[in-house]
């Protein structure tokens, strides 16, 4: 009997297709420690993701797609397709999308499959844009947020952790020729939004998940941007940090870009195109079993925008102005100040009241105040010079009052 060769050597092939995925698969052998993103380096991963989509498929998403599609303010579209053949879908939050005079902001997550935790953030980004709050009414009034929850579905849904349909790590293929299908998309939204409304993009943010189980943005060295551009990235990680202190390690904690402009990365394409007009980075997110707290990174992440837009929200409070702590906090003055600024309080109803003051990594640098207070109007005068016996630099410090359970906290400059 003839036996077909094919046949014979299925295993054999099979062998050797599953050799050739993992080397397409391993990024030209770049050392996982060198890469700035991806699933954990040991390869222990929960349970593969329970065992499906790496715990958030494309069925997950079309569900929260027609959820969010109820709200007035949504508007979804799909912007072009995978490789596969499936949509990528574009939220667009705002009260009024056609503005002129509103703020462009753009996000797209889960370019790598196996990073899902990205998604998780810009998850609770959304639900804070489409909430009922204060804040998330002035800031759908004064921008237009672009985001693409799943960039590549394909490659969940296969499983991949780094690769789309064809087995292209998408991140680092922006000067491919051909470019894959979904960055020829995404770079044909940015160069549309870029060129056709009378207010392009202003930051663009690329969402990761790091191998590191620590919070932190990508910094760009002014080698391969511009000291100027140094400055603004600076100022747009402070930011953020000021707003969830502890949570985010430093600007100079992943420096790139350190001998030239690279070519390849989504960053690099608005480097080269739009320079200081766009910030463009990316931000890495937990991928560890400690990961967590991501509504407290998307509220950070959102408030530091606003910030760095220059959008002046400081007199609205989520709280519609009510204080069940029985207490407020007022903005020291001056701010920024030389050595000494003034914090006002008021408490309305008795108890012990403590002022902290924190660095930008929420460590405390001294305790102002710790004593019991009647109803009243307080203030409380802070030397950043040795008068405490303890010498501080210039740069962002918070200061917290706290009584009981309930805390808050504002965010101050000192400049020396």
């Amino acid at each position: 009997m003839k036996i077909n060769w094919l046949s014979n050597n299925y295993y054999l092939l099979v062998f050797l297709l599953i050799l050739s995925y993992s080397v397409k698969g391993q990024n030209n052998f770049i050392p996982q420690s060198k890469k700035k993103c991806g699933i954990p380096s040991n390869g222990k991963i929960q349970s593969f993701r329970d065992n499906q989509n790496w715990g958030y498929g494309y069925d997950s998403l079309i569900v929260d797609l027609d959820r969010w599609d109820s709200y007035s303010f949504v508007t979804i579209d799909s912007i072009g397709a995978t490789v596969q053949n499936r949509a990528i879908w574009e939220l667009t939050i705002s009260e009024n999308a056609e503005a002129n005079s509103n703020h462009r902001i753009y996000i797209h997550a889960r370019t790598h499959p196996g990073e899902e935790e990205s998604f998780w953030v810009t998850n609770e980004i959304i639900n804070i844009l489409i909430s009922e709050s204060p804040f998330a009414e002035f800031v759908r009034s004064n921008c237009i947020f672009h985001i693409i929850p799943m960039y590549n579905p394909d490659g969940v849904e296969l499983g991949y952790p780094r690769e789309n349909a064809n087995g292209i790590d998408i991140e680092s293929g922006w000067d491919d020729i051909p470019l894959e299908p979904e960055v020829a998309v995404l770079k044909n939204r940015f160069s549309n939004l870029m060129l056709s409304v009378p207010n392009p993009v202003k930051i663009a943010l690329n969402m990761h998940s790091a191998y590191s189980c620590t919070r932190y943005f990508v910094f760009h060295d002014e080698v391969g941007t511009s000291e100027n551009y140094a400055i603004l990235e600076q100022q747009f990680i402070g930011g953020i940090q000021s707003f969830f202190p502890g949570g985010f390690e430093n600007w100079d904690y992943f420096v790139s870009w350190t001998s030239g402009t690279p070519d390849q990365y989504p960053e690099s394409w608005w480097w080269m195109n739009h320079g200081e007009n766009v910030m463009a980075l990316t931000y890495e997110d937990m991928n560890c079993e400690q990961a967590g707290l991501y509504d407290s990174t998307a509220n950070a992440i959102l408030r530091g925008i606003c910030d760095y837009i220059g959008l002046n929200y400081i007199n609205i409070s989520d709280e519609n102005g009510n204080h069940p702590a029985g207490f407020s906090l007022g903005q020291n003055y001056p701010n920024p100040f030389n050595a000494i600024t003034l914090i006002p309080y008021t408490t309305i109803m008795p108890g012990r009241v403590t002022i902290t003051i924190l660095d930008i990594m929420g460590h405390e640098v001294l305790q102002l105040v710790n004593s019991d207070h009647n109803v009243g109007k307080y203030f409380v005068k802070w030397d950043g010079t040795n008068r405490y016996k303890r010498q501080v630099g210039s740069g962002i410090y918070f200061y917290r009052i706290q009584a009981g359970l309930i805390n808050k906290t504002r965010k101050m400059l000192l400049i020396q």
